[in-house]
C-alpha cells in the first residue's frame, strides 16, 4: 500500500510526464528512484556486480500500480517490505528474457519512456531489445527538479539532521586546528569529523580553499600535492557537506590563522550580512532565484566588495542532489515558493591575500527563509 507521501509524490511526477508526453518511466536506484518510492539505494548496487543487476527498476506508468521489478537477493535491503507490486527474478532465469517478459507484460512497448540521465548502459541495452518500438527519452535535472522542487514536511525534517550533523561536525573541525599544522591533515580531519558525527557519508568532496601570502589553492583529502604548513596570515574558506537519508547539506564558512587581514575581516562581515538580509527577502512567492542573485549584489556592492564578489553562483536549491535547480543567477526569473530550500553561498575575495565565504541551508516560509545550518556567524581566529 502506498503511503500519502507516496502518492502525492507519484502524482506530481506522472503530471509531469504528462505534461512533457511520457507514457510510464523506468527509474532505478538513485534520487528520483527514492523520492517516489523511499527506498535508499542498496550499499551493494555498484560494488555487487551480481548477475541481473542491471533489471532492477521501479515501472510508473500513467495508470496502474507501480512495479518494481528485482533480482532476488536485494530483497533483503528492506527489512519492512516493499511498498509496490513486486516481480522477481526467478533462480536460474535469464535476466534479459525476464526482463522483456515482465516490461511487455506491462505494455510498454511502442510507448515513450522516460529512464534518468544516469541509467546504466546495460540496462538501456536490455530494455531497447526487450521493447523494439519504444522510444527512450532522458529525464533530465531540470524535469525532475520541478517534480522535487517543493520539499514535504518529512524532507524539511531530514534536511534539518543532515544540517545539524554538518553543524556538529564543523564545530569540531575548528576545535582542531592549529597554527603550522599542515592543509591536508586538515581536509583529512574534515572527513572525519563528518562520518563521525552520522553522515553517511558527503555530498561532494570537501574543500578548504587556503589564501594568503601570494597564493590561493585548494585542498581536499584526496590531493596528492605536497602538504604545507597553516601559517599566520591565511584564510581558510570551507565548502562541506554531508548525505543523510539520501539527503544534501551544503556548507561553508572562514577561519583566519592569525589576526585577519582587515579587508578580509570587513568582507567576512559583508557577506555574513547580507546572507541575513536575504533570508528575510526570501518570502514565499516575495521574490525570484535572479532577484535573490541582485539583491546580495547589491548590499555588497555597499559595502565596497562589488568587484571582488564572485557573481558566478550565488547559491542553488538543495534536496536529494547537493545542486538542483533553480540557480540563483540570471535566467531564473519564476518566484521562489514555501516549501523549497536553498543553499546560499556568497563569497568574496582578492587573490593570493584571502578568500571568504559562508554558506547556510535555508527553507523558504511564508514570509522568510528559516536557516537549517545554524553555526554562529562569529569570526574565527585561531592564534
Amino acid at each position: 500500500m502506498e503511503t500519502t507521501n507516496q502518492a502525492r509524490r507519484i502524482a506530481r511526477l506522472r503530471a509531469a510526464m504528462r505534461e512533457a508526453g511520457i507514457d510510464a518511466a523506468y527509474l532505478t536506484y538513485g534520487p528520483a528512484f527514492q523520492y517516489v518510492t523511499g527506498l535508499e539505494t542498496p550499499t551493494t548496487w555498484e560494488v555487487g556486480r551480481q548477475t541481473g543487476d542491471w533489471i532492477t527498476g521501479l515501472v510508473l506508468r500513467m495508470d496502474g500500480d507501480p512495479t518494481l521489478i528485482l533480482r532476488p537477493s536485494w530483497i533483503r535491503e528492506y527489512a519492512e517490505g516493499l511498498p509496490f507490486e513486486v516481480i522477481i527474478l526467478p533462480d536460474g532465469a535469464d535476466p534479459d528474457t525476464f526482463l522483456a517478459e515482465s516490461v511487455r507484460a506491462l505494455g510498454l512497448d511502442g510507448q515513450v519512456i522516460g529512464v534518468p540521465k544516469m541509467l546504466w548502459g546495460q540496462t538501456l541495452l536490455s530494455l531497447q531489445a526487450a521493447l523494439p518500438a519504444a522510444r527512450f527519452v532522458a529525464l533530465s535535472d531540470e524535469f525532475i527538479d520541478r517534480v522535487r522542487e517543493i520539499k514535504d514536511p518529512d524532507e524539511i525534517e531530514t534536511l534539518e539532521t543532515a544540517a545539524r550533523i554538518t553543524d556538529a561536525a564543523f564545530a569540531d573541525v575548528i576545535a582542531s586546528i592549529r597554527p603550522g599544522m599542515l592543509d591536508r591533515d586538515l581536509a583529512i580531519e574534515v572527513d572525519y569529523q563528518l562520518k563521525k558525527h552520522g553522515g553517511d557519508g558527503y555530498s561532494f568532496i570537501p574543500a578548504v580553499v587556503i589564501d594568503g601570502h601570494g597564493a590561493r589553492y585548494a585542498r581536499t583529502w584526496v590531493d596528492r600535492d605536497e602538504p604545507r604548513p597553516l601559517n599566520h596570515g591565511t584564510s581558510l574558506a570551507f565548502d562541506l557537506g554531508v548525505r543523510y537519508r539520501g539527503y544534501c547539506s551544503d556548507f561553508g564558512r572562514s577561519a583566519f590563522i592569525g589576526e585577519p587581514d582587515p579587508t578580509a575581516l570587513a568582507a567576512w562581515q559583508s557577506i555574513t550580512r547580507v546572507i541575513q538580509l536575504a533570508m528575510a527577502e526570501m518570502g514565499d512567492g516575495r521574490i525570484t532565484p535572479n532577484g535573490i542573485h541582485d539583491f546580495v549584489v547589491d548590499e555588497v556592492s555597499k559595502d565596497g566588495f562589488r568587484e571582488q564578489f564572485s557573481w558566478y553562483a550565488l547559491g542553488h536549491a538543495i534536496g536529494m542532489d547537493v545542486h538542483e535547480n533553480p540557480w540563483m543567477t540570471p535566467g531564473f526569473e519564476e518566484p521562489i515558493r514555501a516549501g523549497m530550500c536553498f543553499a546560499l553561498e556568497p563569497k568574496i575575495g582578492i587573490p593570493g591575500r584571502f578568500y571568504v565565504r559562508c554558506e547556510d541551508v535555508v527553507v523558504v516560509e511564508g514570509d522568510r527563509a528559516r536557516p537549517l545550518t545554524r553555526y554562529p556567524y562569529d569570526p574565527i581566529v585561531i592564534e
